[in-house]
């Protein structure tokens, strides 16, 4: 079994998560980082802290699913992890996700918890994960996020590696391993814990501008028509409250109820940055 993480200027948050990997209940794995700063901190971190690592050292800037793609390529197990520089793993993480992950479901995705407390944090994290909250039930999900997730090597090789420009790359390689009867998987025992650092401003920006990727990702992937497209568009003012809903819902299901009502107003927020920029990607097919 091989765990890969992909890093960049990832020295802050790198080392808790090795040191988490480090006290798996589960032991028969190996570790690939694959870092692309152009800077001595991460690697001195791992190399310093970690020799048991097998450390590569990208010289040009790789996006993450780059990243992982290349540690794939470096692995040896049968079974590709993957997860996040900035996330810490709970110590059954890697045997809940691994006993998981078999011939019925060779792609498997864990839960996600939160290291954070104040209200931004909880806004970022619902509005990126609420899906994938500990305490909500085993079963299917149309996406395996990358910060938890693991896929058999015989889908990986038969499905191909992560989309290596886009961020949404999970996404779309989740939406791959679906067409290929590998609908992902979901363990909500296989938890980890993430950090999510910024100010309300970037993570809006962030949500526009991947919500134009996923846009245009969606509409190729299934062939969208210009109609569709323009129809789309003309839901957009509706389309936030159908998205804090589902997050709702989910969050109340996983006992994250306070925490959703003081995040409400920025997970609002989040939601109409994503469906802005979803609704530019569309707009850009009926022009």
């Amino acid at each position: 079994m091989s765990v890969v993480v992909p890093a960049y200027y990832s020295h802050a948050t790198i080392g808790a998560c090795l040191e988490a990997l480090e006290r798996q209940e589960l032991r028969d794995f190996e570790v690939i980082v694959v870092n692309s700063s152009q800077e001595p901190e991460t690697e001195r971190v791992v190399r310093g802290g970690f020799p048991w690592v097998i450390f590569e050292q990208s010289s040009s800037r790789l996006l993450p699913h780059a990243a992982r793609n290349r540690g794939v390529e470096l692995a040896h197990g049968e079974l590709l992890v993957f997860t996040d520089p900035d996330c810490v793993a709970d110590r059954e993480w890697l045997s809940m996700l691994v006993s998981a992950c078999s011939a019925e479901h060779p792609v498997t995705c864990g839960a996600m918890a939160l290291l954070d407390v104040g209200t931004f944090a909880v806004a970022v994290h619902l509005s990126k994960f609420a899906a994938w909250l500990p305490g909500l039930g085993a079963g299917p999900r149309a996406i395996a996020p990358t910060a938890s997730a693991c896929y058999s090597r015989a889908i990986w090789d038969r499905i191909g590696p992560f989309p290596a420009e886009l961020f949404s790359g999970d996404t779309l390689q989740s939406w791959k391993a679906t067409a290929a009867g590998a609908k992902p998987w979901f363990e909500p025992r296989a938890i980890v814990s993430h950090r999510h650092p910024g100010t309300a401003r970037s993570f809006l920006g962030e949500r526009l501008r991947r919500g134009a990727e996923f846009g245009g990702m969606r509409a190729d992937e299934e062939g969208w028509s210009r109609a569709r497209s323009a129809a789309y568009v003309a839901a957009t003012p509706l389309l936030p409250a159908f998205q804090v809903a589902r997050q709702a819902r989910d969050a109340v299901r996983a006992g994250w109820g306070h925490e959703l009502l003081r995040a409400l107003p920025l997970l609002a927020a989040a939601a109409t940055a994503w469906s802005i920029g979803e609704a530019r990607a569309y707009a850009s097919r009926v022009a």
